[in-house]
Formats: C-alpha cells, structure tokens, sequence
C-alpha cells in the first residue's frame, strides 16, 4: 500500500506546486470585464472543443457514409451537462479583509452630514454563477 501513497501524494505534489494564486484585479478592471462577459454557453464550449480536435487527430467532418459524427454529439451533450451542472449546482464564495468595504453617503434630514462606513472584521459570503 505504501506505493500507491507514494504514487498518490507525487501526483498531489505535482498539481500543487502548478497552482499559483490568480493576480489581484483593480475593481474597475473587473467591473469593466465583468459587463463585456456573456455568461457561460454549452454551444460556445462546444463549437470551442471540436474547433480544435483536428489537432490531436479527430475527424470532425460528416462520416463517410453520410451519417452524423457522433464525437461531435458526445462533445455536444458533454458541454451541455458541464454548462448545466455549473450554472445550477456551482457556488462562489468569497471573503473580504476588515476595512475592505467602505461606503461613504451624506445623510438626509435636519442637519445633514456626512456619513462613513467600513466592514470591522472579515466578510465573506457566496455568489452565483450566470
């Protein structure tokens, strides 16, 4: 058994040492990137992988005898389920440091003012993917 711990925590150790963490976006970049996304699409994806199966030697042309090509079926309902498992089950979380969030207002009403805020502690919370 010790090998196939071996076996496995050289493979863990490979994937790790590949993930570095993404680099930090300025908001208005990704507020900028985040308005010009579509969303996902299973027809994107779809038309994105049998664009490039010629390059590791599949034939996604009509077959020969006239009848559909069922790679690009498989591909096809693949992407779709991927598409569909990630739209309804996925979750997005996230997490904020203290004095991340500030807000700033004036106040209304006798005397006015100025108001401010701040998050005083970590934040996190969860999001959807469109």
């Amino acid at each position: 058994m010790s090998w196939i711990k071996t076996i496995s925590d050289s493979i863990t150790a490979a994937f790790n040492g590949v993930r570095t963490p993404a680099p930090v976006i300025p908001p208005i970049l990704l507020m900028c990137e985040i308005m010009n996304r579509p969303g996902l699409s299973a027809m994107s994806l779809t038309s994105a992988i049998i664009a490039r199966l010629p390059e590791i030697g599949f034939n996604t042309g009509v077959n020969e005898d006239g009848s559909a090509n069922m790679v690009n079926l498989f591909v096809k309902v693949m992407c779709e389920e991927i598409v569909k498992e990630i739209k309804n089950n996925s979750v997005v979380e996230f997490a904020m440091p203290p004095n991340s969030l500030n807000i700033t207002g004036v106040a209304a009403g006798l005397g006015g003012g100025a108001v401010t805020a701040s998050n005083p502690s970590f934040i996190s919370g969860k999001g959807l993917v469109q």
